[in-house]
């Protein structure tokens, strides 16, 4: 039977090599452990998480509320127009609110430097309307 070849699972080193490369691409970047396929950031002003994730096939962005609490508790809670507007991207599924994969295999290192900038950028993008949409916190405000 021919088919998409198969891929062996990801490791747990991978996944640490992975995010201890994008912690050494943008240093002053503040994330903490999640759990092993995750590294979490705050969002300024609010009680809000911005989820940065790898898996076998991607690594993305979602928002969660803090530990403990259901994504979709978090989701429920949140002004999805007026994100869905700001973010361009949908509330899709309340267990990953406004989840966004770049899409690429974690597996080929070469592959790493385009999806840490992704991952930095869509962040950015993400701490930034989060914390002033929700956290009602101004550009001045995160600037400083």
């Amino acid at each position: 039977m021919r088919g998409e070849p198969v891929r062996p699972p990801q490791t747990d080193a991978l996944r640490r090599a992975y995010f201890t490369a994008f912690a050494e691409r943008f240093p002053t970047l503040s994330l903490r452990w999640g759990n092993t396929f995750s590294r979490w950031r705050d969002v300024p002003g609010t009680e809000l998480i911005l989820a940065y994730y790898i898996t076998n096939h991607s690594v993305g962005v979602f928002v969660r509320g803090q530990r403990g609490i259901p994504c979709r508790d978090t989701a429920a809670h949140l002004p999805r127009f007026s994100l869905e507007t700001a973010l361009e991207t949908p509330l899709g599924n309340p267990d990953f609110p406004f989840g966004l994969p770049y899409r690429f295999d974690p597996a080929q290192r070469l592959g790493w430097p385009k999806s840490h900038d992704w991952l930095h950028a869509t962040g950015e993008r993400y701490v930034g309307v989060l914390a002033e949409i929700v956290g009602g916190l101004s550009k001045e405000d995160l600037a400083g």
